[in-house]
């Protein structure tokens, strides 16, 4: 029900711009036949109410120019009220063609006009030639609408010209002004990554002191992100984004720190798959590592790569084709990486592996060694937690005669409460030593 009211509350906004764009449209196609000039009352947007919708307090937020609001309110008119662009069918009756003024093309398949960015021109400024040599700017990288991943250009490539491209607005733009909800790609072969959640809180993540200590450190830094890129001057002092490698034995917590650190902030958390982004083919990693980058500039998502050592390896001497492209990709990632302005964070067991010119990069390095006696008891007692009531003196005992992680102990409980289940009785301590056997066979390890 609630979301119904947010889509309703979403289109009241959208027909208040499309309401200016129908006007506008019809102001500029009079005035230019009858050779008079646009009243300026016309080019001014509605006034915004930031608390009428979503879509309002989203162009309230962003503060568009008029201009901006109009390529905005185009781009979704084609895709929900293309007929209002009929208008620009009408034919030159002397030539027998349309007005090549108007720009935008016929959409054959799809049975409809489509406006270019030099329908929009003429929309807004006429027929000035000046305004024309203006229109790379919007296209500028730094501008609101590309920078912030509003828009896209369709057919640039095929034309070769930004006036003939037509705008259109990115699938998260669209979802937002419709339904009012934030954009959560799915797993793909353009997006190879996956949303992380976890049932688990802050409290329950059991590390010693100073590894929560420097993990309070990036807590800090996604509290006050905003800050920095808002002040020119520490803008101007930090590094883009902030980048963080997380080192050490599996199951020690390294997965569950980014998961909660996405959770505390309210902040969507992405786990590369990099077996669908590494590729034999040249560029082609390149290109897959671009798609993720690009789609999540400016999204406050977290990246998480897992087993980073094999993307992030140490570059090598060239001793043939095959060591030129590892560095050239290595060369890549660290211009992707220092160029991103969000939280990424690099996992390895293999903390060697990483290039030294990742680790300099880096802010911070944190190493996730096994939990000592102490931290054992704790992750036991949490993980048993509302599962087995077992006596104090088992869990110190499990706790101080085997040393493993609170991975391992997580997958000894599941298994044990599994064996309850199958013997339909309450697990005794020989049972859960049973299950440590089992993790530490996986592990290669033996007691």
């Amino acid at each position: 029900m609630e979301r119904n009211l947010t889509t309703l509350n979403n289109a009241t906004t959208y027909e208040r711009e499309l309401t200016w764009l129908d006007n506008l449209i019809s102001e500029r196609l009079e005035c230019y036949f009858s050779g008079e000039k646009l009243k300026e009352t016309f080019l001014e947007p509605p006034k915004i109410n930031p608390n009428e919708s979503v879509y309002s307090a989203w162009l309230y937020k962003n503060d568009f120019d008029p201009f901006h609001r109009l390529v905005i309110v185009s781009a979704l008119t084609v895709t929900y009220s293309s007929s209002t662009f009929d208008r620009f069918l009408i034919k030159n009756k002397g030539l027998d063609k349309r007005f090549t003024e108007f720009g935008g093309y016929f959409d054959s398949k799809l049975s409809k006009f489509v406006p270019t960015f030099e329908t929009l021109l003429f929309l807004f400024n006429g027929v000035k030639h000046s305004s024309k040599f203006l229109i790379r700017n919007i296209l500028d990288k730094n501008n609101i609408l590309i920078a912030r991943n509003i828009l896209t250009i369709q057919n640039f490539e095929s034309t070769k010209s930004f006036l003939s491209s037509s705008p259109s607005l990115t699938d998260e733009t669209i979802q937002l002004l419709t339904v009012g909800t934030k954009f959560k790609p799915q797993y793909s072969i353009n997006f190879p990554a996956k949303l992380i959640e976890t049932e688990m809180n802050w409290d329950d993540l059991v590390l010693n002191e100073s590894l929560l200590n420097e993990i309070e450190n990036i807590y800090i830094w996604l509290k006050h992100s905003n800050q920095i890129d808002n002040d020119p001057n520490l803008r101007k002092k930090f590094n883009k984004g902030y980048k963080c490698l997380f080192y050490g034995p599996p199951g020690t917590g390294k997965t569950l720190t980014a998961s909660l650190l996405g959770k505390r902030n309210g902040l969507e958390v992405y786990r590369i798959d990099l077996s669908q982004i590494i590729s034999k083919y040249v560029g082609e990693t390149e290109k897959n590592l671009a798609q993720i980058f690009d789609l999540a500039e400016n999204k406050d998502w977290i990246l998480f790569f897992d087993e980073a050592e094999s993307l992030f390896s140490k570059r090598t001497d060239v001793s043939d084709s095959k060591d030129k492209f590892s560095n050239q990709l290595t060369s890549y990632l660290l211009q992707r990486i220092e160029d991103f302005n969000g939280l990424v964070v690099l996992a390895t067991n293999l903390k060697p592996n990483i290039d030294n010119a990742f680790s300099r990069r880096i802010q911070t390095i944190l190493h996730f060694d096994l939990p000592d006696f102490n931290e054992r008891k704790l992750i036991w007692k949490s993980a048993l937690f509302g599962i087995f009531e077992i006596e104090d003196q088992v869990i110190t005992r499990l706790a101080k005669n085997y040393k493993i992680g609170g991975g391992s102990i997580k997958n000894v409980v599941n298994y044990t409460w599994l064996l309850s289940k199958r013997m339909n009785q309450i697990p005794t301590e020989q049972e859960f030593v049973i299950g440590i056997k089992k993790e530490l066979m996986k592990e290669g390890k033996l007691i």
